[in-house]
């Protein structure tokens, strides 16, 4: 006689095996007209549950995708940013769907307390309810694997991309957008699709149109403060702050990284860089030291503080030689020849010949032994319109030293490229970069607003001197609007393309309520 335990089993994955789960992974696709004759082996984690071997392909790619998972549901829970150890869970259909009980059990599994979760799926997706799991799970390329996974973020941080292994490549339905892990230490990822060739070729035009002081192309500086020039950064730089391209890509990384809502108080803004010939950027970190005056806690994400998470690189040129992103600390993987986005060409003597010819041999200079590691280390190769993903901190909020990365000397050509840092949370020091040369309020620091309306939605666009319009995001009941900007700076609000407000920062203003 078959035992309760294993009946009660076979309902909760009934959900799973309705749901049409296959394996994905790598670059395979589902081919639900000419599904192979041979199923593939259940993705089971350990002896806690032993479920029955799901129906064969062909039968699970032919039946009706149903999510409700009136049965229940088992699935795995991961920790964030894991790719192993996951805890399976059962659940039955009528906790399934209450969203307590769903988080309740993700925080019991891997987060210690019962609700010190939020879940995401494998692609990043905020889900509250066992359907929401089931319906994105099945989606092809989101995750690996037969059984749905979730993964429990703790509610104080961010959610970190799992890399599974060195080649594996991940789809996110909702962008368009394909990862490919590059390298596990650090978590080093290639976009495809994140932005366009035209896209590349629009935020360069838009660099060289700046001319104020502020922002236009120049020297580039280090530090998130002020104007600082280091001979170890010898590269050209603007800021491109609010064209509808620079908008749509800073939106655009946030979505990429799991952010519910755009906040400018966690953005550095785009910078766009311009490296001629033999031009480079030593070896360095993207988070910041703590300021003199604040706190460890302030910039330390484990304890609560900011720092900056994530970094975007955007290539928007091709390189014949040098330009790549080199990370020094971690070796060059063996899978390198067999992944565009990485360099995989040796120090041969072609580039030894352009790197004496260029660089200093000077033994205190930084180049030679930089243009070395690029070339036998880990190192992303430009390309225009190629897009990077790398994490400054672990999926615990600790810093990672591996992430340190240096920009390669070109050594043939031009190189453009740009910039888009992303903080775990609001910045804890004002930056001056995005100051009004026409403030003469003498604080440089930025102002945070929050927009809130009780009316319909609305859209809200930073205008410019000139009259021209950015779009910044929608306010509406119960979802607030959070923008960082200036004394003197101006916004309007817009109802189906009509004028309902029009707001100007001022000094010690913090709230924005746009009428119903």
């Amino acid at each position: 006689m078959i035992g309760l335990r294993t009946l009660l089993q076979f309902a909760l994955l009934a959900c799973s095996t309705r749901a049409g789960w296959f394996s994905r992974g790598g670059t395979e696709k589902a081919d639900t007209k000419n599904a192979a004759q041979t199923p593939p082996a259940p993705d089971v984690a350990g002896e806690m549950t032993k479920a029955p071997p799901p129906p064969p392909v062909e039968e699970l790619a032919a039946a009706d995708r149903d999510h409700t998972c009136a049965a229940g549901l088992v699935f795995d829970v991961y920790k964030n940013g894991a790719s192993a150890d996951p805890v399976r869970v059962e659940m039955s259909g009528g906790q399934c769907e209450t969203v307590a009980a769903f988080e309740a059990a993700v925080s019991r599994a891997v987060c210690e307390h019962q609700a010190a979760c939020h879940v995401r799926d494998g692609a990043g997706r905020r889900v509250r309810r066992c359907s929401e799991l089931s319906f994105n799970s099945a989606q092809p390329g989101v995750q690996p694997g037969l059984i749905p996974r979730a993964y429990g973020v703790k509610r104080d941080m961010r959610w970190v991309f799992p890399t599974e292994h060195v080649g594996f490549e991940r789809y996110l339905p909702h962008l368009q957008i394909t990862l490919t892990t590059l390298a596990e230490e650090p978590r080093l990822f290639a976009l495809d699709n994140f932005l366009t060739e035209d896209d590349a070729s629009q935020l360069i035009e838009d660099a060289l149109a700046i001319r104020d002081d502020e922002h236009k192309l120049t020297r580039s500086s280090v530090g998130a403060k002020g104007y600082t020039v280091s001979s170890t950064r010898t590269s050209e730089n603007a800021w491109v702050k609010d064209t509808k391209t620079a908008m749509r890509m800073k939106r655009r990384a946030f979505e990429l990284l799991g952010f519910d809502h755009y906040d400018e108080r966690m953005a550095d803004g785009l910078q766009v860089l311009r490296y001629n010939n033999t031009n480079g950027y030593a070896a360095h970190k993207d988070y910041l030291d703590r300021p003199r005056g604040l706190s460890r806690e302030a910039m330390e994400p484990s304890l609560g503080g900011a720092n900056r998470l994530a970094t975007v690189f955007l290539y928007l040129s091709d390189v014949k030689h040098g330009g790549q992103t080199v990370f020094p600390h971690a070796p060059r993987p063996s899978q390198a020849s067999d992944l565009e986005a990485l360099e995989s060409r040796p120090l041969n003597d072609e580039v030894i010949a352009l790197r004496d010819a260029q660089v200093s041999s000077d033994k205190y200079s930084w180049e030679p032994r930089l243009i070395n590691e690029c070339y036998t280390k880990l190192a992303a190769a430009p390309k225009k319109g190629r897009a990077i993903l790398f994490y400054s901190q672990h999926p615990d909020g600790t810093l990672d030293q591996m992430a340190t990365h240096g920009g390669c000397p070109v050594l043939s050509g031009t190189k453009w490229a740009s910039n888009l840092w992303i903080w775990n949370k609001a910045m804890p020091f004002g930056s001056s970069r995005f100051q009004s040369k026409d403030d003469d309020s003498g604080d440089s620091s930025g102002v945070n607003i929050e927009g809130s309306t009780t009316g319909s939605a609305a859209e809200v666009f930073w205008v410019g001197g000139g009259g021209e319009e950015a779009p910044m995001g929608t306010v509406s009941p119960g979802d607030n609007l959070r923008l960082n900007s200036f004394v003197g700076h101006s916004f309007v609000a817009r109802r189906n393309g009509a004028e309902v407000a029009r707001y100007t920062v001022a000094r010690g203003a913090e709230a924005w309520a746009v009428p119903a």
